[in-house]
């Protein structure tokens, strides 16, 4: 009995020395985005960047202001999500209200995306990095709450390597196998189409917040 007491305070102290977090052994990562509103000439909008074409990863890809979290973050995501608007929208984080969070989507293809919704005071501030951004465009609020998204779905599978030791797992095949299917959104408006993880998020913002967003709009006209 001693010797489980003397063990239970040794893996109480060590295990509660963080909060249990995501097991990140798979090279997953942090990221943080914002979705904006803004006023405009239309009412009130959703802004959208499209990324630069010179960029390696996903170039001129439409997305959200956001990314990667530093340490200096401290695991403070709504930070990372200024931080990181700040610096591709010429902003300054006075500029930049945090409204709320939406819920985190952990990819398989690495990030777990944190994503909050905000609002940017004045949009004739914005000088966004061309290093970064292609151009910006909004989408009215009320146009985006009457589009119905069209769904399709991608496939996952995996593939063992060419190490995998089927010998202790002799039952394991050695071709691909599928293990689940997940729905991907496109929303189009005039030319651009926007999709993938940030199709997902507006999604459900509007999902989560549709109702309420509809009576705003009719209670204030905008």
């Amino acid at each position: 009995m001693k010797n489980l007491n003397k063990l239970q305070q040794v893996l109480d102290e060590r295990l509660h020395r963080r909060p249990a977090g995501i097991d990140k052994l798979d090279r997953l990562w942090d990221a943080a985005v914002l979705l904006p509103l803004v006023q405009t000439d239309e009412g009130l909008a959703v802004l959208f960047e499209e990324r630069a074409h010179s960029l390696r990863r996903q170039p001129g890809e439409i997305c959200f202001p956001g990314g990667k979290a530093e340490c200096s973050d401290k695991y403070n995501f709504a930070h990372t999500a200024v931080r990181e608007t700040c610096e591709e929208l010429g902003l300054t984080p006075q500029d930049i209200t945090i409204c709320g969070e939406l819920d985190a989507l952990v990819t398989h293809m690495g990030p777990i995306i944190h994503p909050f919704v905000g609002t940017i005071d004045d949009m004739s501030k914005i000088t966004f990095s061309h290093d970064e951004v292609e151009r910006i465009f909004t989408v009215p609020l009320k146009a985006l709450l009457e589009i119905t998204p069209r769904r399709s779905t991608m496939q996952l599978a995996d593939h063992p390597g060419a190490d995998f030791p089927f010998d202790l797992v002799p039952g394991r095949i050695r071709g691909w196998r599928k293990h689940k299917e997940y729905y991907v959104y496109f929303y189009e408006y005039g030319t651009d189409v926007i999709w993938g993880l940030t199709a997902r998020i507006l999604y459900a913002f509007l999902r989560r917040s549709g109702k309420e967003l509809q009576m705003f709009l009719q209670d204030t006209k905008i």
